[in-house]
């Protein structure tokens, strides 16, 4: 199978077990199933889970699950072009997260650009290094940080009923 590179909402929702207000990706502009990497983006609005109007933006500190989702949605992917269900995905750590910014304001489009730096496919974990960019198009990512993941065909195995 294979899937274009731009990939819409509306496409997208497909790929990844969020939903509701908890889906946080707009699109993604690439994604390379061989080299395990993605760029995805997310228009900030007031409707976002994380808005604070105080501030009329995101606390960046919720920029790791902006990154976790388009890890979520790199793996729906790659899932899916090999033909198999996407699997539901557990964030294991956050590593040296780091923030030039205190919010993501409200009516920008960030971007985040992904790539695989650790795979231990047996275990199904993975580590990837993340950069979030708070204007796409900027050319220094105002968050970064390491995330590792662990993918499972069965929840119940791991946390029971």
């Amino acid at each position: 199978m294979e899937i274009q590179q731009h990939i819409e909402y509306d496409e997208l929702i497909n790929y990844l077990p969020h939903k509701g207000k908890m889906f946080l990706l707009s699109r993604v502009t690439q994604h390379d199933i061989v080299n395990h990497t993605i760029t995805s983006e997310y228009d900030i609005t007031e409707n976002c889970i994380f808005y604070e109007p105080e501030f009329d933006g995101v606390p960046t500190w919720a920029g790791f699950e902006f990154m976790a989702q388009g890890i979520s949605a790199l793996t729906g992917i790659t899932n899916t072009i090999k033909g198999r269900t996407p699997l539901p995905g557990f964030i294991l750590s956050v590593m040296e997260f780091k923030s030039e910014i205190g919010y993501l304001k409200n009516n920008t489009t960030i971007q985040m650009k992904i790539h695989e730096d650790f795979r231990d496919e047996e275990n199904h974990v993975y580590r990837y290094i993340c950069e979030l960019y708070a204007k796409k198009g900027d050319e220094k990512p105002s968050v970064t940080a390491k995330i590792s993941v662990m993918e499972t065909e069965d929840v119940h195995s791991l946390f029971g009923d």
